[in-house]
């Protein structure tokens, strides 16, 4: 399996960033190991300073071209040389240009695009669509096509019989690097011509990528066999990375994630609150009447406690799915995100959330389609919860009813509160259950720890150095004033003392 994969060929597809004349093909070739390839006792026996690394590497052959730069074989440099065998204008360009030019054959050498050596990897071609012939002999069997197709239709006729391909045309280039196996006789004069393909490329203009064919490869893990003897490699430089490009990259990158590191920073809370972090989503509904349904949502938050997120909103408007058993279902997938603050000793009281399911028809006209009310404790953890819904209505059903479908109906509850205790109801309407919606939410609390002194989030650890480091300065430059200050009074003494002795 191991000696399958070494000389197993694949091709490989190149998305380039900058133009074609940009690459560089490299082409390295050496021959096998073998007792032919040892080098000669009389080569190197009076250098000492060669080693077998050198005399690997001189046994390396590397040939290196541009894009569509043209290599001549010796058959060619035979051919093109006389301007009898020449008889296109790109073999009349190839005589010219070894006429200017001195050209040494090798064994490896190249066909450009204009010498169409083999087929491009696209062709065009006109293949009639088998659906619109199938309908046109089915026409003709019929005898229909004159009487469905009359002169004032001519153009659906024209449409049925089109057998025009709706493949779009593709410009190719191509390039190939060959290896010269040809047998000359002693006049270098062309006896057998065999040539092998090395490496074929094919450029996509239109979508800008490269195929390359085989693939790139390393001459010491896994080289390409070649008949002849030899074993090669294949390179392909698309670009060359700019080290300033990169640098400017790298920057920008370290300042993004420093800014997120400082967003992302962990805070304790101050001594004596609590810290809760509540995600609530809203994420479908079910059972009910009417199309197009959107949730508002109002929350309110207990006295003592502190949020700084939007306490009411609204998800999108969600048009109804029908799953297996042919229910209708609505999808939401909306986020709320609450942050909250309160005090540690006291326990912390439910949130109160309610929910207004609304429907909205083309007509601008919106009625409500139920509420539901959900008591969330702050205790941590994950919950999910399917809330039933209900819809109040008036006593007078005509009328309800007559109401709902010319103006959408209107808000019988005027206090939300009603929800979350049913004695508050009002006796002129009545609830009437109608569909269900699932919700689900995430709880943390956080607390602080016990002896743990928290600093301003604002104050970074380096300035609170900073400010430490100069308050010390400080101090000890009023020691020191106070030092001198209280020294003063014995200097002068000691100078009155030394005159006397005079």
């Amino acid at each position: 399996m191991n000696n399958f994969d070494r000389s197993n060929k694949v091709t490989g597809v190149y998305w380039l960033k900058t133009p074609i004349d940009n690459i560089t093909i490299k082409i390295r070739l050496k021959p096998h190991e073998g007792i032919k390839t040892l080098p000669k006792f009389e080569t190197y026996k009076n250098d000492s300073n060669n080693t077998i690394q050198q005399v690997e590497n001189n046994k390396i052959e590397e040939h290196e071209f541009k894009w569509q730069e043209k290599a001549f074989s010796l058959h060619e440099i035979q051919r093109y040389s006389d301007i009898h065998n020449c008889i296109s204008e790109n073999e009349l360009s190839y005589h010219d240009l070894l006429e200017e030019t001195d050209y040494q054959p090798d064994k490896i050498f190249t066909y450009i695009h204009h010498d169409y050596h083999l087929p491009m990897p696209v062709n065009k071609i006109k293949k009639p669509s088998s659906d619109i012939l199938n309908l046109n002999s089915c026409l003709e069997k019929l005898n229909l096509s004159e009487k469905v197709f009359r002169e004032d239709t001519s153009s659906m006729a024209h449409l049925f019989r089109s057998e025009e391909s709706i493949a779009s045309e593709e410009k190719w280039t191509s390039m190939h690097v060959m290896y010269d196996n040809s047998e000359y006789n002693e006049d270098s004069q062309l006896l057998l011509k065999q040539e092998i393909t090395l490496l074929s490329l094919y450029h996509n203009v239109s979508q800008n990528y490269l195929i390359v064919s085989p693939d790139v490869n390393s001459l010491d893990l896994n080289p390409y066999q070649l008949e002849p003897g030899y074993q090669y490699a294949v390179g392909v430089e698309l670009e060359k990375v700019d080290g300033e490009e990169l640098l400017v990259l790298l920057k920008k990158l370290s300042k993004k994630w420093d800014k997120r590191h400082k967003q992302s920073k962990f805070v304790m809370p101050p001594l004596g609150r609590r810290h809760h972090y509540v995600t609530v989503e809203i994420l479908s509904a079910a059972d009910f009447d009417l199309d197009n349904l959107y949730v508002e949502f109002h929350i309110k938050v207990p006295e003592g406690m502190q949020c700084s997120d939007a306490l009411h909103g609204r998800t999108h408007i969600s048009k109804s799915n029908t799953n297996d058993i042919e229910e209708k279902y609505w999808n939401f997938g909306h986020l709320v995100e609450l942050n909250l603050d309160g005090h540690l000793d006291t326990d912390s009281p439910p949130l109160k959330i309610f929910f207004e399911i609304i429907s909205t028809d083309w007509w601008g006209r919106q009625r409500t389609e139920g509420y539901s009310y959900l008591p969330l404790t702050l205790q941590p953890g994950h919950y999910d919860r399917h809330l039933s819904c209900s819809r109040p209505e008036e006593l007078d059903h005509v009328a309800a009813e007559s109401r709902r479908f010319f103006i959408g109906g209107c808000h019988l509850i005027r206090d939300l509160e009603v929800l979350a205790k049913p004695q508050l109801q009002d006796a002129n309407f009545k609830f009437t259950t109608t569909g269900t919606l699932s919700v689900r939410w995430s709880t943390i609390t956080q607390s602080p720890l016990p002896g743990f002194k928290t600093a301003p989030s604002q104050v970074s650890h380096a300035s609170a150095l900073l400010r430490g480091a100069e308050a010390v300065l400080r101090q000890y430059k009023r020691a020191r004033a106070r030092l001198a200050e209280a020294t003063k009074d014995l200097s002068v003494q000691e100078t009155t003392f030394g005159s006397d002795d005079d």
